[in-house]
């Protein structure tokens, strides 16, 4: 039996007997207790019990011969899901507001820093932040970011939300983000990609890309984000003196200077 079917209808509430019993039944059609619990591998001694649950629960339903023999058929997995579906939706609903209620129930220190450690809830923050952004965007972003966030980014122009920012690595980025001119001197030690997100200069994700799969910090002190958004600005800046040949070979040289500098210090 599919471990990884059973494993995802475990998530559904169900416990492992169930899921198998379920799983079985749907296979088979309709069946006596022997064989389902020969088709599922539960033991016979589990198996009643197990029926009469799954009938509670209404995935499965029972009918008894006048010689008292049952026969058992699954509930067809379309209405098993539907009902999954708005189950979980009434629930998400409910634990959203009673969680929203709960975050203003008291004022709350102001967020300094917390670190946010994953690829998955790194990507997460990154798309609530532009999902939730309703002015503007500055960002600061490698090629792999790039096309993680590039829905979310587009999505964010089409609702009239402005982008702005620079793109290392990136051919053709979208509108307001410019494809950084290359030749960079100043590396970190160990030459990892990052980013920096800034929505409606209030809220603030930056760190290593997710790809690196390291921590990114989360901010929304003031500070840090005028900080951060002033570093982009610059980098913009220069960026677009150094699309002039002339203008670039010099600030390498300076920045070259300055890097030599700060080694010696």
């Amino acid at each position: 039996m599919n471990e990884s079917l059973l494993d995802k209808l475990q998530k559904f509430g169900l416990n492992l007997y169930e899921a198998k019993a379920y799983a079985g039944l749907l296979k088979i059609g309709t069946a006596n207790a022997y064989k389902i619990s020969k088709e599922s591998g539960i033991p016979r001694a589990r198996i009643y019990d197990i029926l009469e649950s799954l009938t509670k629960r209404g995935l499965a339903m029972v009918e008894e011969s006048s010689e008292n023999i049952r026969t058992y058929t699954s509930v067809p997995s379309k209405v098993f899901l539907e009902n999954m579906r708005k189950e979980w939706e009434q629930d998400y609903e409910e634990v959203k507001k009673d969680l929203e209620a709960l975050e203003t129930m008291e004022k709350k220190q102001d967020i300094y820093v917390f670190t946010v450690k994953g690829k998955a809830n790194i990507t997460e923050y990154c798309r609530q932040l532009l999902k939730e952004a309703s002015h503007h965007i500055i960002i600061s972003v490698w090629d792999h970011m790039y096309e993680t966030l590039l829905p979310e980014l587009s999505e964010c122009q089409d609702r009239g939300c402005k982008v702005l920012g620079i793109g290392h690595n990136i051919d053709a980025p979208i509108d307001g983000i410019e494809k950084h001119f290359g030749g960079k001197i100043h590396q970190m030690e160990e030459n990892m990609h990052w980013f920096i997100l800034s929505a409606d200069s209030e809220k603030m994700l930056y760190g290593y890309s997710v790809e690196a799969d390291k921590d990114a910090f989360y901010t929304e002190d003031k500070s840090h984000i005028y900080l951060m958004e002033d570093y982009i600005l610059h980098d913009m800046v220069i960026n677009r003196l150094a699309a002039d040949k002339g203008n670039g070979d010099k600030l390498a040289l300076i920045m070259e200077e300055l890097v030599c500098d700060t080694k010696n210090l």
